[in-house]
């Protein structure tokens, strides 16, 4: 008994290491990422041609100072949106797993969720490439709707109302990959074959899925009246 406890203990403690690991590497791959695009990509010029269409070229030199001032606190809040993002998208899958009746606990689900977001460091890697060596001559704008393989690709975006934006450009490709990352990992954490783990995943990070898109809008077109 002493032994299989020390067996779980060792294998928690491994686990845990392992996950702090992943989330150590996602958190600076996210750093490198962001650092890349605003040094090469949102640069000061590209940034200003598009604040001196909203406000005076005073008030755009005193925006841009404040950015810079500011910069590091984006930093700060990457490893903190990771966390609530991953907690809330846990919880939700912990509370289907009950409603569903599986057994798995919340360390397990973190784990499969923490896994699959690498699948979200493609988009910011394509816009890098695509803007830093393919499509040189950019605005603001064009960087902002920058949605690859999205139903926004598809429109217009600034001929689009706001609140249709976030909507369409979260109907993706990469999203489909997630959930399929995702659905791979719960496939390992409930031992079941990957189509039941797929019949899992899709109604409950479908639904998780909807009830935020419906949010953001619902924000959009409050805040855009």
């Amino acid at each position: 008994m002493r032994i299989k406890k020390s067996v779980e203990a060792s294998w928690k403690q491994k686990s845990l290491y392992k996950n702090l690991f992943l989330f150590c590497f996602l958190v600076i791959l996210s750093f490198a990422f962001q650092g890349i695009t605003q040094k090469l990509i949102l640069t000061k010029t590209i940034v200003s041609e598009y604040l001196q269409n909203q406000m005076s070229y005073d008030s755009v030199l005193k925006a841009l100072e404040i950015g810079e001032k500011w910069a590091w606190v984006n930093y700060i809040l990457i490893p903190v949106i990771y966390l609530i993002k991953f907690a809330l998208i846990s919880l939700w899958f912990l509370c289907g797993a009950i409603l569903f009746g599986f057994k798995t606990n919340f360390t397990s689900i973190f784990k499969a969720v923490l896994e699959a977001e690498f699948v979200w460091l493609v988009p910011p890697l394509l816009l890098i490439v695509w803007f830093g060596l393919i499509d040189t001559s950019y605005t603001f704008n064009e960087v902002q709707y920058f949605a690859p393989l999205s139903l926004l690709s598809l429109f217009d975006a600034s001929q689009l109302d706001n609140w249709l934006i976030y909507p369409l450009k979260s109907l993706n490709l990469f999203e489909v990959s997630y959930l399929l990352a995702l659905a791979l990992g719960i496939k390992n954490i409930m031992k079941k074959d990957y189509d039941s783990a797929l019949k899992f995943t899709l109604p409950v990070y479908g639904s998780a899925l909807v009830v935020w898109i419906l949010f953001v809008t619902f924000l959009s077109i409050n805040l855009g009246a």
